[in-house]
């Protein structure tokens, strides 16, 4: 029994490790892995969940949120960035080429801008200094950066000046961040309660809203909720995303779009 628990404990520690370093990972993952079924891994989660060291998702875990908030927003680049360039690329081929797109505030909004190149047409508005970085670095001709008060949290700009900037234009497509999804309240959420309000606007002021988001998003802990499931068109998320979380966005009657 004691080599079974030692067993036990070595690979947790692994597994709390590899967390560390990735910022997320599955079951399905994790069970390849350690070559033990997801049961397994699942108990192993939910231990370590309990000790406080991460926080379980639908179908895996990510780095414990009070960890995750204390990332720099250049740490955070570096949480499932594969997955999150994916999703980039599925929300970029989205756009016909003539829109006018905005670009929330985020590392997976991030990923969207580095793809800007492929539809070089679109008129792109964001308030995240980053995303105008990335979208000068591509040479688009028109990109639009709103100002306001600063926030180094996610790189963007909140406050009046920037919510009177919104409230005076109108997109056809906004590709948003979040910090959860939560499923059984059917809506999604950030974790700045100042650039809460900005998305609001961005929300109100688009004909098209698209979520894009890594996986661990559903069900973990948000604190302002920023739309209702009925106002969004779909979700653009990763493969990580088990059954079960499918299954009830489908029921949610929420589009979900896998990269």
């Amino acid at each position: 029994m004691s080599d079974t628990i030692d067993l036990a404990g070595v690979r947790r520690r692994k597994i709390a490790k590899l967390v560390e370093e990735r910022g997320a990972l599955g079951v399905r993952d994790l069970s390849k892995k350690f070559g033990v079924s997801d049961v397994t891994i699942r108990r192993d989660l939910k231990e370590l969940g309990q000790l406080g060291v991460v926080t379980r998702t639908h179908g895996g875990v990510m780095i414990n949120s009070a960890i995750m908030a204390e990332l720099s927003n250049e740490e955070r680049k570096t949480v499932a960035h594969a997955e999150k360039a994916r999703i980039g690329k599925v929300a970029i081929d989205m756009l016909s080429g003539e829109e006018v797109v905005f670009l929330d505030a985020g590392t997976t909004a991030l990923a969207v801008a580095a793809n800007a190149h492929l539809k070089p047409d679109c008129r792109y508005v964001t308030t995240c200094l980053g995303v105008a970085t990335q979208l000068m670095g591509q040479d688009i001709r028109y990109f639009y950066l709103i100002g306001g008060a600063y926030r180094g949290t996610n790189d963007s700009f909140t406050g009046s000046l920037a919510i009177a900037a919104l409230r005076s234009l109108s997109f056809d497509m906004s590709f948003l961040c979040c910090s959860a999804i939560d499923i059984s309240r059917r809506s999604i959420s950030l974790g700045d309660e100042a650039y809460s309000q900005v998305q609001k606007e961005a929300i109100a002021s688009s004909r098209r809203n698209i979520v894009v988001a890594h996986h661990d998003k559903v069900s973990a802990n948000g604190f302002v909720h920023t739309a209702s499931f009925d106002q969004l068109d779909c979700i653009i998320t990763d493969t990580g995303l088990d059954d079960v979380a499918r299954t009830q966005l489908k029921t949610a009657n929420i589009e979900v779009v896998l990269a």
